[in-house]
């Protein structure tokens, strides 16, 4: 099991940051993605292997006035 936004989320051995997304719905064009508090680039979405117990947390950045 991981933890995707405080909330628990089933883990597949091989899941990587990107498919999580992917399944998670997550397109937003600006999203901070950090991996047990460590902000991870979007370049490296797809090499960034997700392992049981992670926590990600996956903040939609957006500017308001």
């Amino acid at each position: 099991m991981i933890t995707v936004n405080k909330k628990e989320h089933p883990f597949r051995e091989g899941m990587s940051v990107q498919a999580l997304m992917d399944e998670k719905g997550f397109v937003f064009h600006r999203i901070i993605v950090r991996l047990n508090g460590k902000v991870i680039e979007k370049d490296s979405y797809r090499d960034t292997v997700l392992h049981d117990g992670d926590v990600v947390d996956a903040i939609h950045v957006f500017a308001g006035g």
